[in-house]
């Protein structure tokens, strides 16, 4: 059986470097933040591949997130900048 959270992280990945390689200049510093954290989230998630859906890499992904923006001290007009390219990455990935 596939791995649901697997599939939905590489597709987040995948759009996040998409982004990146079409990005302005003022968003290369978020996703260049946002790109290493999808595999460093995977790498540290616990989970049973048979009873979590693709969504839910969402909200541990958010959790994650929030929990890095406040050990790296992150300004508030960063972590609303790294936010809006995060929901435009999974808009993206819904469309692939």
């Amino acid at each position: 059986m596939p791995d649901p959270l697997a599939r939905r992280a590489d597709a987040i990945h995948q759009a996040l470097v998409v982004m990146e390689q079409q990005a302005d200049d003022d968003d290369l510093f978020a996703l260049g933040y946002l790109i290493p954290q999808v595999p460093l989230v995977m790498e540290m998630v616990e989970y049973d591949p048979e009873n979590v859906l693709a969504e839910d890499f969402d909200d541990v992904f958010l959790e994650w997130l929030n929990d890095a923006f406040t050990n790296d001290a992150m300004s508030q007009d960063d972590q609303h900048h790294i936010r809006r390219l995060w929901d435009r990455a999974v808009q993206e990935a819904e469309t692939t």
